[in-house]
C-alpha cells in the first residue's frame, strides 16, 4: 500500500490526458474502443475548456502539496490530433501559464501520425511537444491490424506524418526525434520489424508493447510473442549500437545487470517516485488507462479534477489497490527465478474476472523466454553469471 504520510516529493508525475476520445482509424486490438469497455464512446468527444481549467487548478494544487520534479502531460486519445488546432493551442497556453513552483513541465503526444501537417509542426514547435508515432512495421504487417474506419491502409499516411516530424527535428524545430510505439505481433517476425524501423524508417528510439490481453481475451499466443521479442532482441544485440534505444529491452537489461533505472510505470516494480493517472475528456481521474479493458472496479472514476486533490487521488481505493497489486506477486509467481525482474508482468495481463489480479500474466511464458534470452546475450558478452544472479536476487 502507498502510505500517503511518507510521500513528500514526487520525482515524476504523469498525466495521460484524453484530449480526444474518438479516433480516425480502427485498430482491432485497441484497448480503448475494441476491448468491450464503452467508457470512451460514452465520454465527450473532446476535452472542454472548463475541464482544461479544472485540470490546471488540480495540478497547481498538486505542486503546492508536493515537491514534484517533472510533471509530464501526455496528450492522448483516441487520436489527439482530432482536437481543433486552435483549441490545442489554447490548452497548451493554459497549462503552461500555471503556478507550478520549481516543477519542470513537459508535453508529450502519442499519435497515429495520419493527420500531421506543417500547422501541427508549428504548434509542436511553439509548445515544445515531444511526439511519438504508433506503427506496427512495414505495410503488410501494419495493415493487418491498423486500418482506418473504412478498412483502408493507414501505413502511407502514418509514415508521411513520421517523415514530417523527422524533418522538423532535423531543422531543430521540435525538441526530440519522434519515437515509435509498436504492438508485438505473434504472427510477425520481430527481426523484420526491428530492421524496418532502424534501416528504412531511420527511427532509433522505439518500444515494443506486449498486447493488452488478459484472461477473458481469446487468440492469446504467448509462444508467438516470445518469438517476436527474441527475434527483435537478437537484432538489437547484433547491431550493438548505443544510439538505438528500445525501452523494453534496456529497462529489463538494467535489472539483469543490477544498475539503477527508473523502470516502466505499470510494468516495472522499480518505478519508484513515479506516479501516473489518466484524466478523461469528461474531467474524471482514473488509474492506468490500459486497465479500462478489464471493465473492473479498479478503473472506476476516482473523482472529477475540480473536486479532488492529488492527495485524494493517491489515497483513493482505486489507486491504493493499483499500488498494492503492483507490489504483490500473484501466488503462481512465487519461487519463479524471474520474480524480482518481471514482478508478475503488466497488471493488465494478470486480470481474470474470477480472481481479478491474482494470476500470472497471460504472457508469462513470453517474458520468461525473453528474459532468458537477454541473460544469455549478457553472458555471451562476458558479463559474469554471478552478477546476473545477484541482480535477480538468486
Amino acid at each position: 500500500m502507498v502510505n500517503q504520510l511518507n510521500i513528500q516529493s514526487i520525482q515524476h508525475l504523469e498525466i495521460i490526458l484524453k484530449i480526444s476520445e474518438r479516433c480516425n482509424i480502427n485498430c482491432d486490438y485497441c484497448y480503448v474502443f475494441n476491448k468491450g469497455n464503452p467508457a470512451a464512446n460514452n465520454s465527450p468527444a473532446r476535452l472542454s475548456d472548463r475541464n482544461i481549467n479544472d485540470l490546471a487548478e488540480f495540478l497547481h494544487t498538486a505542486c503546492r502539496e508536493y515537491k514534484i520534479g517533472t510533471l509530464q502531460i501526455d496528450f492522448h486519445g483516441g487520436e489527439p490530433l482530432l482536437m481543433k488546432k486552435e483549441n490545442f493551442a489554447k490548452m497548451c497556453e493554459r497549462l503552461l501559464t500555471g503556478r507550478y513552483s520549481k516543477t519542470n513541465i513537459r508535453f508529450a503526444l502519442q499519435t497515429n501520425g495520419t493527420l500531421i501537417d506543417e500547422e501541427w509542426i508549428s504548434l509542436f514547435e511553439k509548445y515544445s511537444v515531444n511526439a511519438s508515432i504508433s506503427i506496427d512495421g512495414p505495410k503488410h504487417i501494419n495493415d493487418r491490424h491498423r486500418l482506418d474506419t473504412k478498412g483502408r491502409s493507414t501505413y502511407e499516411a502514418t509514415v508521411r506524418g513520421l517523415r514530417i516530424l523527422q524533418h522538423a527535428h532535423k531543422q531543430g524545430r521540435i525538441p526530440s526525434a519522434p519515437g515509435v510505439l509498436c504492438v508485438a505481433n505473434a504472427q510477425a517476425n520481430g527481426a523484420e520489424i526491428y530492421r524496418h524501423f532502424v534501416d528504412e524508417l531511420k527511427v532509433y528510439g522505439f518500444d515494443f508493447l506486449v498486447p493488452d490481453d488478459c484472461y477473458h481475451d481469446t487468440n492469446i499466443d504467448p509462444v508467438g510473442i516470445s518469438r517476436f521479442l527474441n527475434e527483435a532482441l537478437d537484432e538489437w544485440f547484433k547491431d550493438s549500437n548505443p544510439n538505438i534505444f528500445v525501452r523494453l529491452f534496456q529497462t529489463h537489461l538494467a535489472h539483469l545487470l543490477g544498475t539503477k533505472h527508473q523502470g516502466i510505470l505499470g510494468h516495472s516494480p522499480s518505478a519508484t517516485g513515479a506516479y501516473a493517472f489518466t484524466v478523461g475528456s469528461d474531467g474524471f481521474i482514473r488509474v492506468d488507462d490500459t486497465l479500462r479493458a478489464t471493465s473492473d472496479r479498479i478503473f472506476n472514476p476516482i473523482g472529477h479534477v475540480s473536486e479532488i486533490s492529488l492527495t485524494d487521488a493517491l489515497n483513493s481505493p482505486q489507486f491504493q489497490e493499483y499500488a498494492s497489486v503492483g507490489q504483490a506477486l500473484p501466488h503462481e509467481c512465487n519461487g519463479c527465478i524471474w520474480e524480482n525482474v518481471c514482478a508478475g508482468g503488466r497488471i493488465m495481463n494478470r486480470f481474470s474476472p474470477e480472481t481479478r489480479f491474482d494470476r500470472k500474466s497471460v504472457y508469462c511464458y513470453s517474458m520468461r523466454s525473453f528474459l532468458s534470452r537477454a541473460a544469455a546475450h549478457l553472458l555471451n558478452m562476458g558479463i559474469k553469471e554471478e552478477r546476473i544472479m545477484t541482480a535477480i536476487g538468486r
